[in-house]
């Protein structure tokens, strides 16, 4: 019984995905803004729900990340005459905050080699000069100065997060480290589609591209998370039979 409801699960959370993403691709291929920014305000809900039907236990720096980034998608929503661009960077960039702290305590300095450290150190200098000279040629784009500071603060963030990411993976190399650096990545691809879309040319495939990307961004969020509190369960219950163990051993001592 237990397996066919597992089976069942796992059907309708595909058939439900599919119906996001087709909605979303729809919404891309008729342009139309507010189904545009209804379907991505879905994206956080779908995940939310179908996460804590199996799952109850979830981090709070990520409840903080989902209520900001899901404030980010639907910010579209109620500031139509904004077209969501400032008030989005803004929410987006404190849910990037958010993941910076999640990866950030997994990290640590002595997993990482000296020169790879120093490799790392080299990219973020190089993507944070390019990322400099961006911001300088958009300054003709994007008049206001609130705006502006929050474009470029918010992809430095998303720069960060990723290479947290990937100094995570290179010292721990397990599947939950791989998840959150695919997550980062995804993230970060559809940072830069979503870029495109605002600041040059509208074209409804690179958007479906982008919020494919999101999605599968939000995905790998929600597996990291799943597969956190297996090894944080598998933690406790082993912690529990060494107590038992040792305390069993005194009393037959």
């Amino acid at each position: 019984m237990k397996k066919i409801f597992t089976i069942g699960y796992e059907a309708i959370f595909f058939f439900a995905l599919l119906l996001l993403i087709t909605l979303n691709i729809f919404a891309a291929y008729v342009e139309n803004p507010l189904l545009l920014n209804a379907s991505k305000a879905l994206f956080i809900p779908f995940f939310l729900i179908a996460f804590c039907i199996k799952n109850r236990i979830i981090n709070l720096v990520f409840i903080a990340f989902l209520v900001f980034s899901f404030l980010g998608d639907a910010s579209g929503l109620f500031l139509v005459n904004d077209s969501g661009t400032a008030s989005s960077n803004a929410m987006y960039l404190f849910s990037y905050i958010g993941l910076i702290v999640i990866g950030a305590s997994k990290f640590k300095l002595v997993d990482i080699d000296k020169v790879v450290g120093f490799y790392l150190l080299g990219i973020l200098l190089i993507n944070g000069y390019f990322l400099y000279s961006l911001c300088s040629m958009l300054s003709a784009l994007i008049v206001d100065g609130t705006e502006m500071i929050l474009f470029g603060t918010k992809s430095m963030a998303l720069i960060l997060l990723v290479f947290i990411s990937f100094a995570v993976y290179l010292g721990k190399q397990t599947k939950a480290s791989i998840l959150f650096l695919m997550m980062a990545i995804c993230f970060a691809f559809s940072d830069v589609l979503d870029y495109v879309v605002h600041y040059y040319v509208y074209n409804w495939s690179i958007l479906m591209i982008d919020r494919l990307l999101h999605i599968a961004a939000l995905f790998f969020a929600f597996q990291y998370i799943i597969e956190t509190n297996k090894v944080s369960k598998g933690l406790y219950v082993e912690k529990d039979v060494l107590e038992k163990t040792f305390s069993r051993g005194k009393v037959l001592a």
